[in-house]
């Protein structure tokens, strides 16, 4: 379920919600996983003036928001309702997210990796936040913080795409931002030292000078030491002003070749965000995932780089296993004791079947498995032509049928994707042509991916 209250408020899968459910939905948005009281709830429905049948007209919207996201989205207690949907699916929470990681990337000189992150962030903004709630005094005071959060992060990306040598690429968009925001030093700074790594010294300090007339008229203020001290770098054309030399930024392959994306490739896997998405909801309903499809269409790289890496993110503890030729010994990297949080996840779960001798050892892997399920969170990456060796097993095979996720081959937005973005991420660029000769050799083989991927990493 993704939420969005970065524009008008929309709920995936929810159809069309009513005014006021909307009015609610955004209530309880404002702060997920903590309640809203009901006094609450009814000062953003109808301010001062609540209705007789304020409580339940309150009460039935819960239940036609509960029926929409889910029955375990809501829930109830003293203190009032609470949202439990993951904080990333909603859409002003991955924006923060994004911005906070983009800063420590920064910090850590990944420029070209931080103008990519804060691309993706800014790119979730289509309008006001909480727009439903213009009057209601904690949805006004979280707006106020996401808009100053977006700003920051404008002036974030400005800022990397200078470190990367790219001062021509912001010229425009620095623009923008003093007209927006007239009032933030931080914009006219950059503003001014994109001009003057552009070539243009004259317009840099008229862009300084401009800012010191806008504070004394406005503001009644001079601007604080960090612009005088810039002006005056300008003037005696410091060296430590120009760009860095413009070379190749990246040190390693963007691209894995045939090895799998892992856990910690999570910020380098694209192109199966859709699919990712589709398994976190179906695993929210089953308790269990089973990613089956051929062989090398991406089962694994869903499940560690998509489906785990995110349920990891979200708080989870995840026991990854694959297998091998003892299963049972296999599994006990995952305690007796382990809390219900913990979530298993079987790769390669083929094995089971193709390297286990002891049919004993491998029903009891199965029941195993078919157990843990009852109590946690388990996934399972299954190669298409096993399917019929998991029949030997009545329960496990049923688990297998309820919450299979059939992997097929990339379509052409996501095979662009998954060649374009590891190359945006790492400040390269790639000619259109090439990108659209590559998507052409392999769009209709589901098994092409990792293929292309070791092209793309011996090419490099």
């Amino acid at each position: 379920m993704r939420i969005t209250v970065l524009t008008p408020l929309t709920a995936d899968g929810s159809g069309r919600l009513s005014p006021r459910d909307r009015v609610v939905l955004q209530a309880l948005a404002t702060r997920p996983g903590l309640p809203v009281s009901a006094d609450e709830l009814a000062d953003a429905l109808w301010g001062d003036r609540p209705p007789a049948s304020a409580a339940k007209n309150l009460q039935g919207c819960i239940v036609r928001l509960r029926k929409a996201l889910g029955p375990g989205s809501i829930s109830t207690d003293p203190r009032g309702y609470t949202l439990r949907l993951p904080a990333d699916e909603i859409d002003a929470h991955r924006f923060e997210r994004l911005v906070i990681r983009a800063r420590e990337l920064l910090t850590l000189g990944e420029a070209d990796r931080v103008a990519f992150q804060l691309a993706d962030a800014l790119a979730l903004w289509r309008g006001p936040a909480f727009t439903d709630l213009p009057d209601w005094p904690p949805a006004r005071q979280e707006a106020r913080r996401l808009e100053e959060l977006r700003l920051e992060a404008e002036e974030l990306r400005v800022d990397a795409l200078l470190r990367s040598g790219r001062p021509r690429e912001v010229l425009a968009p620095a623009h923008t931002m003093v007209r927006v925001a007239p009032l933030r030093e931080r914009r006219w700074t950059l503003l001014a030292l994109a001009q003057y790594q552009a070539g243009s010294q004259g317009e840099a300090l008229r862009t300084v000078r401009q800012l010191r007339s806008v504070l004394a008229h406005q503001l009644g203020v001079d601007p604080g030491p960090d612009v005088a001290a810039l002006e005056q770098a300008i003037l005696r054309q410091d060296p430590g002003l120009l760009p860095p030399e413009i070379t190749v930024q990246a040190t390693h392959c963007p691209w894995q070749g045939l090895m799998a994306y892992d856990v910690e490739d999570a910020d380098r896997f694209f192109g199966r965000a859709p699919d990712v998405a589709s398994c976190l909801v179906l695993l929210r309903r089953t308790q269990f995932l089973a990613l089956v499809g051929p062989s090398g269409s991406g089962k694994s790289s869903i499940l560690r780089a998509g489906v785990a890496a995110t349920l990891r993110d979200r708080g989870h503890r995840v026991v990854l296993i694959t297998p091998g030729r003892h299963p049972l010994q296999s599994i006990t990297a995952l305690s007796a004791d382990a809390p219900a949080e913990v979530v298993l996840a079987v790769d390669q779960a083929e094995e089971v079947f193709s390297l286990c001798d002891d049919p004993d050892e491998r029903q009891e892997f199965l029941q195993r498995l078919t157990s843990e399920a009852a109590t946690r969170q388990v996934l399972v990456a299954l190669r298409a032509d096993r399917l019929a060796d998991v029949t030997t097993h009545p329960r496990f095979s049923r688990l297998v049928e309820r919450g299979m996720y059939l992997v097929g081959a990339l379509d052409e937005d996501g095979l662009r994707d998954a060649v374009e973005g590891p190359a945006r991420q790492s400040g390269l660029f790639i000619e259109p042509g090439l990108v659209d000769l590559l998507v052409r050799e392999v769009r209709d083989d589901p098994g092409a991916l990792p293929l292309l991927s070791h092209a793309l990493l011996e090419t490099w």
